[in-house]
């Protein structure tokens, strides 16, 4: 599932969550195509009960992480798997947020299309609710933090198979 989304815009993302300015850290800005790697709005919950805005880098890297380079795929957890795989495990049990969106695209396996560069891909569709209403995607986030760098705060949505109504499009 999912790996392009759309993000909706800060404020709307604070008046869902009621989350007053003082209880954000940072940018958020919306866009209509995020891809993994890229800094993302999540929301989790604050020491005093109330929410807060975080940004973080979209694609989980789980904090025990050594290599110097980052993990590739680790944008999208299954729901299924998750409690087993040692990448997610840690911040299934304790770091989970959600990450606030309009919608995800998914690509048709079964459908080819030319991208612009005229490349063969698969038939992306943009999948919302029939209002511009936010949704948000249960997620698991982590805090790598590794020598003379600075902390790294990542995180990975949740997947599943997919609901009867959009089987079709893909799995």
């Amino acid at each position: 599932m999912c790996g392009r989304y759309v993000a909706p815009d800060q404020a709307a993302i604070e008046r869902e969550w009621y989350i007053g300015r003082q209880n954000w850290h940072g940018w958020v800005m919306p866009a209509s195509n995020i891809a993994p790697t890229s800094l993302v709005p999540i929301v989790l919950p604050g020491e005093d009960g109330d929410y807060e805005l975080m940004g973080a880098r979209w694609g989980l890297i789980p904090s025990w992480w050594k290599k110097d380079k980052p993990p590739s795929l680790t944008f999208s957890a299954r729901s299924e798997e998750a409690a087993i795989k040692p990448t997610w495990r840690q911040s299934l049990r304790s770091q989970s947020c959600l990450m606030p969106a309009l919608g995800w695209y998914e690509g048709n396996e079964r459908e080819q299309v030319r991208s612009a560069s005229g490349r063969k891909v698969n038939r992306p569709y943009n999948i919302h609710r029939p209002s511009p209403a936010i949704i948000a995607f249960a997620g698991l986030w982590s805090v790598w933090e590794r020598p003379n760098s600075s902390p790294v705060q990542s995180c990975a949505l949740m997947s599943k198979a997919a609901a009867p109504s959009i089987n079709a499009i893909h799995h």
